[in-house]
């Protein structure tokens, strides 16, 4: 069993709301309080190993990024204990710890040495710190000049190229555009094979899933749930699921922004007949599915997936060339694949088709295409269920 990398036990966070700023003052002579107390986080508890990665999900509010901000030293906690070993680098909110009149080298210095580095030290790291920003002429500008996206990559590439023995991140990837998002991603895995300790909090279970081994659920600021990352995933989904269903309402897709390396060109379904705008297929016909993508780089390697949802939400089934031991898509700039089920073994019901561009690692989707109502099994007689299952009948014996 590995030493403790982060130690927290019964942590409490608590704010105070005030109805104005001058109700603040006043409470300093006032007999009562001006203010009512806001709970963050209620005796939150437990143990990430070093060299583990554990990711922090819940909703908005949940108390997640007062989590992280305590585990970062950034704010202190009201009640409880936490211990964290070694070099701790973090990316919290955008912009914070940087100085907006310093340039962003020397704001690469600041930072290099809030983070224990000797001037040696952030003198040899510079250079590899700057080219992985990829900021060019921009790193001698004032950092106030800076989007949303040139402050996430100046703090991540602060953040990762510092060494840390704990990095902590929180949602401030999600702003960067595809190409250095896939950079990021990929340097993130980097970090935990070579024995890193990361904590990551992201709403993509996606991502979850393949860089952490547990998962930390918060809800309302307490633990809800604390195991292997699929098992609280499983647990968050169907919590969310239920949710959504008794709101009455489905989750919009978000839509990826900025530069692409490459891009879906155009995905169309086959199999059955078209009627009125949809695709009409019946069990057992075989059903087609054309995806055709391209990219300025033919040096790059691409997987895809895909997966069939039933219009109410419910996942029926899904398709990945990773999964199915296929190398990489490469060496071209245009390509079509075709992917294909002899025989639909669906029986009923209206299906959404996603399709995803994914990087050779099947962690990083380059670009997306959602078929909203895609297709609708074709059945004359009324099934339970969702699916024909291959069967057969057999007999013990005619006694009883």
């Amino acid at each position: 069993m590995s030493a403790a990398a982060i130690t927290v036990a019964d942590l409490r966070k608590v704010y105070r709301v005030y109805g104005s700023p001058w109700n603040r003052l006043w409470e300093l002579f006032a007999r009562r309080p001006l203010h009512r107390e806001f709970h963050a986080l209620h005796g939150v508890s437990f143990e990430l190993p070093q060299g583990e990665g554990l990711a922090i999900i819940g909703e908005n509010g949940a108390g997640k990024s007062t989590l992280l901000k305590v585990l970062a030293g950034v704010t202190t906690p009201t009640a409880g204990r936490v211990h964290v070993s070694g070099k701790v680098a973090s990316i919290l909110e955008l912009g914070s710890g940087f100085h907006p009149e310093f340039t962003g080298r020397e704001n690469i210095r600041l930072n290099a040495a809030m983070l224990g580095l000797t001037p040696d030290e952030v003198e040899a790291k510079l250079p590899r710190i700057i080219a992985f920003s990829e900021l060019g002429e921009f790193v001698d500008q004032p950092v106030k000049t800076y989007s949303t996206g040139m402050a996430m990559r100046l703090g991540f590439a602060i953040a990762t190229q510092v060494e840390p023995d704990v990095l902590i991140i929180d949602e401030a990837l999600s702003v960067g555009d595809g190409y250095f998002q896939k950079k990021c991603m990929d340097r993130m895995q980097e970090f935990v094979r070579a024995g890193g300790t990361l904590l990551f909090c992201s709403h993509a279970m996606y991502y979850v899933a393949n860089f952490c081994q547990r998962a930390l659920w918060l809800r309302q600021g307490r633990v809800e749930e604390l195991g292997p990352a699929t098992e609280v995933i499983r647990g968050y989904e169907s919590f969310l699921l239920k949710k959504t269903e008794a709101r009455g309402t489905t989750a919009a897709p978000v839509a990826e922004t900025g530069a692409r390396p490459a891009r879906l060109t155009e995905t169309r379904l086959g199999g059955g007949r078209a009627e009125a705008g949809r695709r009409l297929v019946a069990y057992g016909e075989p059903w087609r599915l054309e995806i055709d993508w391209e990219t300025e780089d033919p040096g790059l390697q691409f997987h895809l997936a895909v997966g069939v949802d039933r219009v109410d939400g419910v996942q029926v089934v899904s398709f990945s060339t990773v999964r199915d031991t296929l190398p990489p898509f490469t060496g071209e700039r245009r390509y079509r694949t075709v992917l294909e089920m002899p025989a639909l073994p669906l029986i009923k019901g209206e299906y959404t088709v996603y399709v995803y561009l994914m990087d050779e690692a099947n962690l990083h989707p380059y670009d997306a295409r959602i078929l909203e109502s895609a297709f609708v099994v074709d059945n004359p007689s009324y099934e339970i269920g969702l699916v024909r299952a291959e069967h057969r009948w057999g007999s013990k014996g005619t006694g009883l």
